[in-house]
């Protein structure tokens, strides 16, 4: 991954003015597009485990615990909680 931010002194980031271009409302380019991919990635994880949560328990009414599919999904909802933990580790949340 080209990493486009800078870490400078006082814990913050910066980019190249390159990276960034001013547009009506706010800014565009390259590092505003990474961090949208991010934030994408960030609330399809989220919306994914209220799914997987619904689905869990509509299994457990239907006494499916025991199931591939309920392994499955629960294997599922437990990597996505790792994958959202690391991004909390990193302040994004």
């Amino acid at each position: 991954m080209k990493r486009l931010t800078t870490p400078s002194k006082n814990k913050s980031y910066t980019v190249e003015e390159s990276a960034i271009q001013p547009a009506l409302g706010g800014y565009t380019g390259e590092a505003i597009d990474k961090l949208a991919g991010f934030e994408n990635f960030y609330e399809a994880i989220q919306s994914q485990q209220l799914e997987i949560e619904k689905e869990l328990e509509k299994l457990r009414a239907q006494d499916k615990s025991r199931t591939v599919r309920f392994k499955q999904l629960l294997a599922n909802k437990l990597s996505n909680n790792n994958i959202l933990i690391q991004l909390k580790t990193y302040g994004i949340e």
